[in-house]
């Protein structure tokens, strides 16, 4: 542009451009990016996605909360809250996104609780979601202080019903509940399509029971119920259990005739008795398994093929068993393929996540972590053949005599077996600094020689890649980290 005629090209874009643009931000971003020009200005008040999260407003590169920061960042998200939904245009009825994240504490989250409830009551929301953090997840606090927090959360439930009423998604966190207080929850909830509850219980031992028209995924992590009853949730198809704390029936599904994808992860200690598939999924029929281990003792016993197993893996079309522990025998997992008719992708994840493991022998010792981590199985059926996998990946692979044999033994079983993915062990930035020594055949050389030991008597067409963990196909990601 020529000096003195300079023109604000972005400013004269057509209003539903730069909505567009605003609705990829937060609410922060967005206001900042608002006071660039008074048409500017305007724009918050017709977007069609309103993101708040109370941790955008700490300073950047601040990554602790401390409680000084909390008051100060949640009483911006409510400024911030109360500001925006004043604002809102009256003429634009929908609001396609709602979500808030905000700290529970005393009247911010009442006051947050009342904006949201006028916005759903004079506008359509499609999507509305509150994830509700406290304090106890940035600091070491005792079971007092979930007491404390879950009476708060049910103070701020009933002052704001309807807010509630209008919620489809909820992310709870280190509450405990009364003995009535979740069931009250959702029934108030009528739209709730996912529900997340982390470190949340409702006392020493209780079970909980999910009763819902409407809920579609569920999420229970490191909550302590003694046991979780499905008792009807006909909409159901996503669910995560992770960190169950008695082995002896911890869940039990009623109707949930659509759940069809199901994410299983617990740490094992060696008091533990392994679970059996065939009962803990009894009743259902999944599509999407992931098994989690947490790099610690097998907790599933592998089973022989009977007519329940079967009625449970008959739909099986993808498995991943991830964070196995490194070094152990794998023939176990094998038996996962025989009543899996329907099985396409099977993925393995070998590792010793060094970072988020005990490491500390006497501590180990008494936190009764287990010291043989593996186990030994044989198949009834010596020689059975699986006809629809096509598809095997293992992450942590090891150029060692157990993986080798292992990788042999599923080409061997299934006989349309396309490709075979090996990757070198995967790393996280808290434990990249020191890996330990690995065998994955780095080299081309040695890539062609494992090859020729997996492949040697084997008449397989399937193709061999050997991968860096740190560069996975995209496809393979979205599998790893599902659900």
């Amino acid at each position: 542009m020529e000096d003195g005629n300079r023109e604000d090209v972005l400013s004269n874009l057509p209003d539903h451009i730069l909505l567009t643009i605003l609705d990829r931000l937060n609410v922060h971003d967005a206001a900042r990016t608002c006071v660039l020009s008074r048409r500017w200005q305007q724009l918050p008040a017709m977007l069609s996605q309103i993101k708040l999260d109370v941790l955008d407003f700490l300073p950047e590169g601040t990554t602790a909360c401390y409680e000084r920061e909390i008051v100060r960042i949640n009483g911006a998200a409510v400024e911030a809250t109360k500001s925006i939904m004043s604002r809102r245009d009256p003429s634009r009825n929908t609001i396609h996104l709602l979500s808030m994240k905000f700290f529970l504490r005393d009247n911010d989250t009442i006051s947050i609780g009342h904006a949201v409830g006028q916005i759903m009551a004079t506008h359509k929301v499609e999507t509305a979601q509150f994830a509700i953090l406290t304090e106890a997840h940035y600091s070491r606090r005792g079971d007092d202080d979930l007491v404390y927090y879950g009476r708060n959360f049910m103070l701020f439930f009933e002052a704001c019903p309807g807010a509630f009423g209008g919620l489809t998604r909820l992310k709870l966190q280190d509450l405990r509940f009364g003995k009535s207080d979740i069931c009250n929850v959702l029934l108030t909830c009528k739209q709730l399509k996912h529900l997340r509850m982390f470190n949340c219980n409702s006392g020493v031992w209780t079970t909980l029971q999910v009763e819902h028209l409407e809920l579609g995924e569920l999420e229970i992590v490191n909550c302590s119920f003694r046991k979780v009853v499905l008792i009807s949730l006909p909409k159901l198809t996503q669910m995560a259990f992770h960190g169950w704390i008695a082995f002896q029936d911890p869940l039990s599904v009623g109707d949930v005739p659509l759940l069809e994808t199901v994410d299983l992860t617990n740490v094992c200690l060696s008091s533990h008795k392994m679970v059996k598939l065939s009962e803990f999924l009894g009743g259902t029929s999944v599509r999407n398994l992931r098994l989690g281990f947490e790099s610690e003792k097998i907790w599933v016993q592998p089973e022989h093929l009977t007519r329940q197993l079967a009625a449970v893996f008959c739909q099986l079309t993808f498995v991943h068993m991830a964070e196995i522990p490194e070094g152990y025998d794998l023939s176990w997992s094998l038996f996962i393929l025989e009543p899996a008719p329907n099985l396409k992708e099977l993925y393995l994840t070998e590792w010793d996540h060094l970072c988020t493991m005990e490491t500390d022998r006497e501590k180990r010792r008494a936190l009764s972590y287990s010291i043989r981590k593996g186990l030994r199985w044989e198949s009834s059926a010596s020689r059975f053949q699986h006809r629809s996998l096509e598809t095997l990946v293992i992450f942590g692979f090891e150029s060692k005599e157990y993986m080798l044999t292992h990788v042999r033994c599923v080409m061997e079983a299934a006989v349309n077996l396309k490709n075979v993915f090996l990757y070198n062990r995967l790393a996280c930035e808290m434990c990249r600094d020191n890996p330990p020594p690995s065998s994955f055949p780095f080299a081309e050389t040695k890539k062609l020689l494992v090859e020729k030991i997996i492949t040697s008597g084997i008449d397989s067409a399937a193709s061999i890649h050997f991968l860096s963990g740190e560069a996975i196909w995209a496809s393979h990601v979205a599998k790893k980290n599902f659900p």
